[in-house]
């Protein structure tokens, strides 16, 4: 409509222009207030146009937000049980560690010991939406500052150095891997793998395994920053 509006009063302005019938006066009259529709129907469209894109973006935002969302509930989840996988390792090492040097195996309990300590666990976040979303320059679409803040300290302050902490773990795991590949060269039976794990050399390297305290705390923090998260976008969208 507004293209429609500008070409009508465009056309005027030319007839008028080219009038004979009129003083000069009166045409540069007529041909400024044919000026100024065409600059308000311009302006108009302009403004409509804005209007429209803007409620695209908002739309968008809504709809990353809300996704966001359920990510970061199932990342909460998930690292509440990370921690608690921990503690249990924690406890196995501890065990492993205190075994004495001229006893036994204790039969399955060692042997079940044994099979946990070669497994581990690291955080994986739900990270696709936030990257798809910052990849495309829709970031800054956030009109809310205090809540986009607040994500990218989680994504780019807080998960960095919960990967700094998991990283020190697992190199503190392959040294014990290591040991372990080495000291068995001669064979794993129980007896064996009860000799290899109760040398002084295990004894330090099972003590090194304990999580450290700045992993948890990191695993506490990005939790309560989610859920923080996850209360705004409420906030901006009850019953979403």
């Amino acid at each position: 409509m507004a293209e429609l509006e500008v070409a009508k009063h465009g056309k005027n302005v030319i007839h008028m222009a080219v009038a004979k019938e009129h003083g000069i006066g009166h045409k540069l009259r007529e041909i400024a207030l044919e000026i100024a529709i065409i600059v308000f129907a311009v302006s108009i469209s302009i403004w409509f146009h804005s209007m429209s894109e803007h409620r695209h973006e908002q739309q968008q935002v809504k709809s990353f937000l809300l996704g966001l969302k359920a990510d970061l509930a199932n990342d909460a989840a998930n690292l509440a049980g990370l921690a608690q996988s921990y503690h249990e390792a924690d406890a196995n090492y501890k065990y492993l560690a205190a075994l004495d040097p001229k006893g036994r195996p204790d039969g399955e309990k060692f042997m079940q010991a044994y099979a946990l300590m070669d497994t581990n666990r690291f955080f994986k976040p739900e990270r696709s939406r936030f990257e798809g979303f910052k990849s495309a320059g829709k970031l800054t679409n956030i009109e809310d500052a205090a809540l986009l803040n607040d994500i990218l300290d989680l994504h780019q302050a807080l998960l960095p150095s919960i990967q700094s902490s998991e990283n020190f773990w697992r190199t503190s795991q392959e040294k014990l891997r290591a040991y372990m590949d080495i000291s068995l060269d001669q064979g794993d039976e129980p007896a064996q793998l009860y000799a290899a794990l109760t040398t002084p050399k295990a004894k330090r390297l099972l003590r090194r395994m304990a999580t450290s305290p700045e992993l948890y705390e990191r695993y506490q923090k990005y939790i309560a920053l989610s859920q923080k998260i996850i209360q705004q976008i409420d906030a901006a969208y009850p019953g979403a």
